[in-house]
């Protein structure tokens, strides 16, 4: 954990750098592309399979968004894999780059691809992965769907190709909230080495937009057992997970 609160610090002040202050304000959100964004949240969730023993996580990422669409970005959180037998690994870094477009006025989308990195695992693993993304996003009324499909050679600890695809809706039911759910599936090449079969995850719950800061509250969970999930954990149960998000500027 000290380890990655030290990353995490290192990100935060290289990045705030980029980011000018006047008279105690922060200047208008136009005039820097540079973005950081620090998280908060008590369980990480990837694909509904928790990343941390099921515990609280601190996250953070730094974006510069290009006014052609391109964004460019680097997200770090804290990890904790001892339940499937690997107590190294304590942090994940990803790197992507991604360009957004919009198709008509109701209707965008988004290319991107992500490099998954971890600086630490058990002597004879590689974890890191690229993965390519396209997603679309179509609002009718004040209903957003939202549609993704995820692709990867050579997916985590060189688990051969995967492949996932997701669908999401939300809804806003207040000024300042909204309902969400989304549900996906996830195929693997290599089921026995990644330690589950293809599986479904899916979340529902809703988020406040107080601005820069961000909160969420949802119900994550996939459709694997116990039994099923790295030989017996309960990585893959359902749970509630909180977060909270600011943003600079």
């Amino acid at each position: 954990m000290n380890k990655m609160l030290f990353a995490v610090g290192c990100m935060v002040a290289a990045s705030t750098t980029h980011v000018a202050f006047a008279d105690g304000e922060a200047k208008s959100e136009s005039a820097s592309p540079i973005s950081v964004t620090l998280t908060v949240t008590s369980d990480y969730r990837f694909r509904g399979q928790s990343q941390n023993g099921r515990s609280a996580a601190a996250q953070a990422s730094v974006e510069y968004a290009s006014d052609i669409g391109v964004t460019l970005g680097a997200w770090v959180s804290n990890i904790d894999f001892s339940d499937t037998g690997d107590n190294n690994a304590y942090m994940e870094a990803d790197f992507y780059a991604s360009y957004g477009f919009s198709i008509d006025d109701a209707t965008s989308g988004s290319a991107k691809v992500t490099y998954y990195h971890y600086p630490e695992n058990l002597v004879g693993t590689n974890y890191d992965y690229v993965e390519g993304q396209i997603a679309l996003s179509h609002t009718m009324d004040k209903l957003t769907l939202n549609l993704e499909a995820n692709y990867s050679p050579d997916y985590f600890n060189g688990t051969g190709s995967a492949a996932a695809v997701a669908a999401g809706v939300s809804y806003p039911v207040l000024e300042k909230i909204s309902m969400s759910a989304n549900v996906g599936h996830q195929w693997i090449d290599d089921n026995a080495l990644f330690g589950t079969d293809d599986y479904v995850y899916w979340d529902v719950g809703f988020g406040i937009d107080l601005g820069r800061l961000q909160l969420d509250a949802r119900y994550v969970s996939t459709n694997l057992d116990e039994i099923e999930c790295f030989g017996g954990t309960n990585l893959c149960e359902g749970g509630f997970v909180a977060s909270a998000s600011i943003s600079i500027p």
